[in-house]
């Protein structure tokens, strides 16, 4: 009997061990706490429901249990028999393919669950969304705070995280650059205009120790910040002033939501608050005159004109062109503001992050009631209280008509006379125009297999994510076809101070715009098919920081600029170089060519004819004719036009026909979005910056404000290299320069100027 006793025991003892595990909580609990975000995480990628590999669908319970090619995936109740467990634990072949292996806690798991009869809770699917917010980006905001370093370079809590990791890696910090090429900096990164050389020669000889700040309030102050700024949203949201596809019709009001932007940087509106009007400003803030206006940000990218005019209802086609404007409103709106690419998950569930092909289309479903087009809007609301009065002057007069012609009796005099004078004065009080979202009624939409409208699934309602932990998806509306609400739902949940990917998102752009790459370099990617931050701590620090300055960026602004880090010189370190060639952790600062508007801008405020008028309808700078499918012409523009001297961010932005040279300088296709630049060096680009008639004449320009400036050849060089280059030139380039003067003509020696590395390179 004691023999027996203690044969049984140890089988007594696991049993005990494994009743413990599984009975811990509900096995529906425990599924989805255990099992469930392994199966989503590692998994159903590969074996999901959607053409899944060998056959093996790991989404519902029955599939699971039909098993794949190669049989059976679970024998419930033994683990040494399931080929779950035996392809996860390494053996041939070894799953999950080409990715990293599952944990010995995942595999533990794994087995224990199916030891314990692989119970499955009735009903339930497997989704991205379960693989849960154990990814870096759907983590709530660390409250790490910034290391602390007993070491002068550490101007801000910005330069004691960086320190840290310098000093983690081996690696020192370079010096600080000198006065000329930070007040350069600066005017570049926060205006997008050079300093002029009188602003050069104060900031060089200001010895005030708080000259560097005053310099940065100063330019955060200035008009010229907010077009600067403006023009990095515009390319985020893909702007622009002709739909694109076949017939790219002009959008003749939509330059209004660019100035919007505009006023919106310069005026230092909270971030929310941006966010907020942008969605759904008409519906959140309907007294405010730029509410409507703000919503240009859903209607900002490209319409098939003819998918929407052209075709007729109840097509196939039709449906396509509208699925298709759904999906650019959701993708501009998820990727801007939560840098997530909840639109891969339009014809699947994400392959890689935790978003199910139902939280796309309840997305879809929020701009559902909505369209693209010019709309009016309020901009004096005394004149809306001027018509009110007048409708209700008309009405109460045609009232009065109403009853003498039941008495039969005469109307009164001249009142037919009166209502028609009342008629003109409503209808010269003619609401403005604004391309932006045209509310509609809500149409039905269903979650399509595969994508393909032609096979529609059950309908949805509006919602957000189910990856967000602590917030809901579902969205709560009284009144489900008010399309309004919708909007309105969404934009309260992007702003959700629960919403970590918000806050982090922004400052991470921020910060790629002043140092040309974000601390996470896929500015539009969050998830795990991007980059995973290089500074994870000072990323949540800052969207906190962000956050408790009330969402203000140009304080972020400030942080950012006054920082040591921000200082640096770009110079180079050979074995620095070798050890982090991409100065991913920032020893030095990136040298960065100008985009460009920026150097079209600079070669305008060099030649002293830069139009610093602000707003109003943009500058075509083309030959246009309005036709059938209208004609863009550049080839045919005057470039003495006034046209020519507006800003960058002021220019008419076609979509079909790009402006040859700002395409050649990297300016991106408006008809995509473009949360970073791409910046290449070209031999194209310096034959353009040569030979465009637009530069050509900038350089003869500037030889005639230098001509008009100094009554010498060497005054006049000197004048030209410093309003183009922000300093003097050595004496070799005086020398140089004069020489081909001499012989070409002090024309050409400027066109040399606007083409050198300096003009278009910032240190």
């Amino acid at each position: 009997m004691l023999r027996a006793l203690l044969v049984l025991l140890p089988l007594l003892l696991c049993q005990v061990a494994m009743c413990a595990r599984v009975n811990s909580a509900e096995p529906a609990d425990s599924f989805r706490q255990s099992i469930a975000p392994v199966l989503a995480r590692r998994c159903i990628g590969c074996h999901g429901d959607v053409e899944p590999k060998g056959g093996l669908s790991l989404v519902t319970q029955k599939s699971l249990l039909a098993g794949g090619e190669s049989g059976p995936a679970v024998v419930a109740g033994k683990p040494d028999e399931s080929l779950l467990v035996s392809y996860v634990s390494g053996d041939k072949p070894a799953m999950p393919k080409d990715a990293a292996p599952l944990t010995a806690a995942e595999i533990t798991a794994l087995r224990d669950w199916i030891a314990a009869g692989a119970a499955w809770p009735d009903g339930l699917r497997i989704s991205r969304a379960m693989a849960g917010g154990d990814w870096w980006s759907l983590r709530p905001l660390s409250q790490a705070a910034p290391p602390k370093l007993d070491d002068a370079w550490v101007r801000t809590p910005i330069d004691a995280f960086i320190l840290d990791k310098l000093n983690e890696q081996k690696l020192h910090a370079a010096p600080e650059a000198d006065r000329r090429t930070l007040i350069r900096r600066l005017s570049f990164d926060l205006t997008g205009l050079p300093p002029t050389p009188e602003e050069v020669d104060a900031f060089v000889a200001d010895d005030r120790a708080d000259a560097y700040e005053l310099l940065v309030d100063r330019l955060l102050a200035s008009p010229r910040y907010g077009e600067r700024w403006a023009r990095h949203w515009l390319d985020l949201v893909h702007f622009g002033e002709s739909h694109g596809y076949d017939k790219d019709k002009v959008r003749a009001n939509a330059w209004l939501y660019r100035d919007y932007v505009i006023s919106a940087f310069n005026g230092d509106k909270p971030y929310s608050r941006f966010i907020e009007e942008q969605l759904a400003g008409d519906v959140l803030f309907p007294e405010d005159p730029q509410a409507v206006i703000a919503t240009g940000f859903i209607a900002a990218g490209p319409w098939d004109f003819v998918g929407h005019v052209e075709l007729r209802e109840g097509t196939v086609d039709k449906e396509i062109a509208r699925s298709n404007d759904r999906d650019d409103m959701l993708m501009t709106t998820m990727s801007t503001f939560t840098s997530l690419t909840v639109h891969c998950a339009r014809c699947h569930d994400h392959k890689f992050d935790p978003i199910p092909q139902a939280d796309y289309y309840r997305l879809q479903a929020v701009f559902a009631g909505v369209e693209r087009g010019d709309r009016p809007y309020e901009i004096r609301p005394e004149r809306t209280r001027e018509r009110d009065a007048l409708i209700a002057e008309k009405a109460a007069l045609a009232a009065e008509i109403a009853k003498e012609a039941a008495a039969k009796k005469e109307p009164p005099a001249g009142a037919k006379e009166k209502i028609a004078a009342l008629d003109a004065k409503i209808a010269a009080i003619v609401d403005p125009q604004v391309y932006a979202a045209r509310p509609i009624a809500p149409r039905p939409v269903r979650l399509l297999a595969r994508g393909d409208v032609k096979s529609p699934q059950a309908e949805v309602a509006p919602g957000a994510l189910e990856c967000v932990s602590g917030l809901p998806h579902e969205f709560a509306l009284n009144d489900a076809n008010n399309e309004g609400a919708r909007r309105a739902a969404l934009a309260r949940w992007i702003v959700d101070p629960a919403n970590p990917l918000t806050k982090r998102s922004i400052v991470n752009r921020v910060w790629q715009y002043h140092f040309g790459a974000g601390l996470v370099d896929t500015p539009n990617d969050f998830g795990r098919m991007g980059s995973q931050p290089t500074h994870p701590a000072l990323l949540d620090w800052l969207a906190g920081e962000f956050d408790r300055q009330g969402q203000s960026l140009k304080k972020l602004h400030k942080l950012i600029v006054t920082s040591s880090v921000y200082r640096q010189s770009s110079t180079g370190d050979v074995a620095q170089t070798q050890a982090d060639a991409g100065n991913r952790y920032l020893w030095r600062f990136n040298r960065r060519r100008l985009d460009a508007e920026s150097i079209r801008d600079a070669a305008l405020a060099a030649s002293g004819k830069l139009d610093l008028r602000m707003g109003g309808p943009s500058a075509r700078q083309f030959f246009f004719k309005d036709d059938h499918s209208p004609i863009y012409d550049y080839a045919r523009f005057d470039v003495d036009a006034p046209e020519a001297f507006r800003r960058g961010v002021y220019r008419f932005i076609v979509r079909s026909v790009p402006d040859p040279l700002m395409e050649c300088l990297d300016c991106p296709d408006p008809s995509l979005l473009a949360p970073k630049r791409n910046t290449t060096l070209t031999a194209l680009q310096a034959l353009s910056l040569w030979n465009n008639a637009l530069f050509v004449r900038q350089a003869e320009l500037l030889a005639v404000r230098a001509q008009a400036a100094s009554s010498d050849l060497a005054g006049q060089i000197t004048a030209a290299h410093r309003w183009a280059l922000s300093r003097s030139p050595r004496d070799d380039e005086s020398q140089l320069l004069a020489e081909h003067a001499t012989r070409h003509g002090l024309a050409s020696a400027c066109r040399l100027i606007l083409n050198c590395n300096e003009f278009v390179f910032v240190d």
